[in-house]
């Protein structure tokens, strides 16, 4: 983060710069308040009175400028913390999705907008204030070193205040924060899988497991706001309290003959101005503690060691290498010493039972997810290594679970970029789902809805198909690709695989139908996360069916 602080730190050597002249400018009120009553007052002076007026307005002006100039300044620096964090952080946002084990306290975009909002809202002003409060407290002493005095020791009480003020409501925000965190995970959770949720009745399970958060949230938050609320009274009532102390030794003063009722009220109005920005943090504390939080994310965040941009790499032809690849997740194996080669063109049917880790060692052969012991190649270079945005254009991959993004049919195959009408196409009749989409109200520039809630499952599946296809990809991972489809959708499905080994794209597939598996030049049986057959498609289903026959006959 100090990388970029250097960025905007002009924005606020120039915020704090016009801070200086605005709080000198403060001082106008009181100084014309003291000459009114010790100068004008008493002479009975009209060309005094308007001389001061006069030089008075020009003063609150030129403050009211420099007020307007400096808002403007730091809104400027919210924009250009934004501009500089968050596409960075959106980046980290999907990459700690990928990835298996992500941290609960992650940098966010939300923490984007709260360091956004504290530099480039009130709450930053405090700060340029409060170091001129010495001045302030400076010109109290000379008018009178008993009002100066008094109104230092109410500044010290305030910042006494303030202190205990961060000490009781530091531990219950953040906590709530982090607990606010669960609650919005687990709410969006339960709104992807809303018709679940409502068809199987578990709507008063989601309600009260909702309620079990919201209310340790609420708690939380009500103990901060209830120890802030004490802290602030006290601290408001403490001030309005040496408003009245001030008056009343000024007053005192005065008759003593020490001072003049012109140094009653400059005093007064200084002290407050002097206490003004102390109070006003006590009041903005909670936004700065959300400051500093966000903060220490975002700078853990850019602390981590980033991968090197190498050299550019020849397009892959897609030579498929899994060297002794293992994976496990905090200690509990996932996969375990998968190795095999498949050539460029050829394709591969993972099979196996549910749980056996098909969907695992498809993340480790696309790079998502690195492997714990081993490596996996494509050409002979380490995919997780390789550049994941020069190297997803390469990549063609359909999950179990489709998701589409808000936007257009044709906007969704092209991968939401550039959409090139002929590669869409292209992609869409090699998925034999262009005569589906032509079918649709406004076909490609049909709207799909957010996550594609206008389509069905299996028109969400042959358009995630064909999005996977475009661009002509040289590897292909299809996880279940034919889940949600009918027996037309499976003949297009094999179409396609058709098209692809006569382009020579090597291609993966994971399924359990052999239909699906009767094009594939290999077969790889995954058991426990480890190999149990791996070979040619023939040799494989023959051992596959040596094995139930000796099941039979022991039975």
């Amino acid at each position: 983060m100090k990388s970029f602080f250097k960025k905007w730190r002009p924005y606020l050597i120039f915020g704090a710069l016009f801070s200086m002249f605005i709080n000198a400018l403060q001082l106008t009120f009181p100084i014309y308040m003291l000459q009114i009553y010790d100068r004008v007052l008493s002479s009975y002076s009209m060309p005094t009175l308007y001389a001061i007026t006069l030089a008075a307005i020009v003063s609150l002006i030129v403050m009211a400028a420099l007020e307007f100039v400096r808002s403007r300044l730091l809104v400027r620096c919210g924009v250009a913390i934004d501009q500089a964090l968050s596409r960075d952080v959106l980046d980290s946002v999907l990459k700690q999705a990928v990835n298996s084990t992500p941290a609960q306290q992650q940098a966010s975009l939300r923490d984007v907008n709260v360091l956004r909002n504290f530099f480039g809202g009130n709450a930053i002003f405090t700060l340029f204030d409060i170091p001129w409060t010495p001045l302030f407290l400076a010109a109290i002493y000379i008018l009178h070193p008993l009002l100066g005095l008094v109104a230092t020791g109410g500044a010290v009480l305030l910042i006494v205040f303030a202190v205990i003020n961060e000490k009781v409501t530091r531990q219950p925000l953040d906590a709530a924060n982090t607990v606010n965190g669960f609650s919005a995970k687990f709410v969006e959770a339960a709104r992807r899988n809303a018709q679940t949720v409502y068809s199987m009745g578990m709507m008063p399970g989601v309600t009260q497991r909702w309620q079990e958060f919201n209310d340790t949230v609420t708690k939380l938050q009500t103990q901060a706001s209830r120890q802030a609320g004490m802290v602030q009274s006290l601290s408001g009532w403490l001030r309005q309290s040496m408003q009245v102390f001030i008056y009343g030794v000024g007053a005192w003063l005065t008759l003593e003959g020490q001072a003049t009722a012109g140094c009653m009220i400059a005093s007064s109005i200084v002290m407050g101005k002097a206490l003004a920005p102390v109070q006003m943090g006590i009041g903005s504390w909670k936004s700065m503690i959300e400051a500093r939080g966000a903060w220490k994310r975002l700078d853990a965040l850019f602390s981590q060691p980033k991968p090197e941009d190498g050299m550019d790499l020849p397009a892959p032809q897609g030579e498929l290498t899994a060297e002794h690849a293992s994976f496990a997740i905090q200690g509990n194996a996932i996969l375990r010493d998968i190795h095999f080669v498949l050539p460029a063109g050829e394709s591969l049917g993972l099979i196996g039972p549910s749980g056996a880790g098909k969907s695992t060692l498809c993340r480790l052969l696309l790079g998502l997810w690195p492997a714990s012991a081993g490596k996996v190649r494509l050409d002979g270079h380490d995919i997780y290594a390789w550049q994941q945005e020069k190297l997803g254009p390469y990549l063609g991959y359909l999950p179990q679970d489709i998701e589409l993004f808000s936007g257009t049919i044709a906007e969704n195959i092209a991968r939401l970029g550039t959409v090139d009408s002929e590669e869409v196409i292209r992609a869409a009749q090699q998925a034999g789902v262009h005569e589906l989409i032509l079918s649709l109200p406004k076909g490609y520039d049909t709207r799909v809805g957010e996550g594609g809630q206008t389509l069905s499952g299996g028109q969400r599946q042959r358009i995630g198909l064909a999005r996977a296809l475009y661009g002509r990809p040289r590897l292909v991972i299809l996880d279940e690709p034919n889940s949600n489809l009918d027996d037309e959708g499976e003949g297009a499905l094999l179409r396609s695989f058709a098209a692809l080994k006569e382009q020579g794209t090597t291609l993966v597939v994971v399924s359990h139908k052999p239909a699906l598996l009767a094009g594939m030049d290999k077969l790889l049986l995954l058991k426990a996360g480890q190999m149990s057959l791996y070979g040619p498609r023939d040799a494989v289903l023959a051992k596959l069916m040596e094995a139930r026959n000796a099941q039979q006959v022991a039975g």
